[in-house]
């Protein structure tokens, strides 16, 4: 189990720990403005985590018969779309904050592009001139990608079900200062060629399949200034599914069709320097715990296909592409006693 825990934290690293995410520049302006500066940058973190939390969870729509099972460990790899890389800043939108320069500019997001945003100021002219008065949108982290590796066991049911989970206790996350992940989920798959007559001659595996899986991640910034900045991010997904496949010998054809709806909650919490807008005669104050953003864009229509081998009797890799409001890659190895 802890060498699955430090690979499993390894990857997660990979996503996270590539750069730290500076949030600090953007909390400025009302709260109002701040909501709309940390939804646009951050958002899009907890969207990609959570959609990630839907793969792996099958790789043949066949359902084990009694206590037989599988174990496997399953990397994915979610390709954050274009228009989650980067989001535009309108002025319109602002109340006491605007762009230096035009009317409204594309700024990144958390999964854009390792370069500053646009400059950004508040409206009045006495405040500009405070330090942080004017400052640019922070860069991203410079990659499109959020790999994300889980582990996972099932065991069949009476009556056609099979029963599934994946687990990961909390643990601290190798390469990230100051950081924690864990996660659980459960998922159910019931054959639905019992409710068929005439299913033995079916040449093919009918199910529908649901499940349930939440993280938990939390990051210190800037853990080396020993402040009490942190982000926290609980991202869920509900998955649900109807899934058809084909064996041929030792290969299995799949796919699946269905919906996901996906919750992402970002707080950010500790003590920032702030400048309140409202309160002209004491303008440098400090501010804290200043966001609690929620999302569930990234919910919609999906589907995937895929190909799973079986080999040596008990062991298999499939891997299946899946599309929707993000794509995803998956790759899954594992064992499963299901002859």
């Amino acid at each position: 189990m802890k060498r699955l825990i430090y690979l499993f934290s390894l990857v997660f690293a990979f996503n996270s720990g590539q750069a730290q995410i500076s949030f600090g520049p953007t909390v400025a302006g009302t709260q109002s403005d701040i909501n709309y500066l940390a939804d646009g940058y951050l958002s899009p973190i907890g969207e990609a985590m959570a959609f990630g939390l839907t793969n792996g969870w099958y790789n043949t729509a066949k359902v084990k018969k009694t206590l037989r099972f599988e174990l496997g460990f399953t990397p994915s790899v979610t390709l954050v779309p274009s228009e989650f890389q980067t989001f535009t800043i309108e002025n319109s939108a602002l109340q006491e904050l605007e762009l230096v320069s035009g009317s409204s500019a594309s700024t990144p997001t958390v999964y854009g592009d390792d370069s500053p945003g646009p400059m950004v100021q508040y409206k009045d002219p006495v405040l500009q001139n405070l330090p942080n008065g004017n400052f640019r949108m922070p860069s991203g982290l410079g990659f499109h990608i959020a790999p994300l590796m889980q582990a996972h066991g099932a065991v069949g049911l009476p009556f056609d079900f099979e029963l599934s989970a994946r687990y990961l206790p909390t643990t601290s996350i190798p390469l990230l200062d100051g950081s924690e992940i864990g996660l659980w989920g459960v998922g159910l798959k019931h054959d639905l060629l019992r409710y068929i007559p005439g299913e033995k001659i079916i040449p093919f595996s009918l199910s529908a399949f649901v499940s349930y899986t939440q993280l938990n991640l939390g990051q210190d910034i800037e853990p080396s200034q020993n402040n009490d900045k942190r982000i926290d991010i609980q991202a869920s997904a509900l998955v649900t599914r109807l899934l058809v496949s084909k064996s041929f010998l030792f290969i299995t054809v799949y796919g699946g069709v269905g919906y996901n709806q996906l919750n992402a909650n970002i707080d950010v919490s500790g003590t920032y320097d702030y400048i309140n807008p409202l309160d002209l005669s004491n303008p440098q104050q400090s501010l804290k715990d200043p966001v609690a953003i929620s999302s569930s864009e990234g919910s919609g229509f999906v589907g995937n296909v895929g190909i799973r081998m079986k080999f040596l009797l008990l062991a298999y890799v499939s891997a299946d592409y899946t599309f929707g409001p993000f794509n995803a890659a998956t790759l899954s190895l594992g064992i499963s006693w299901d002859l």
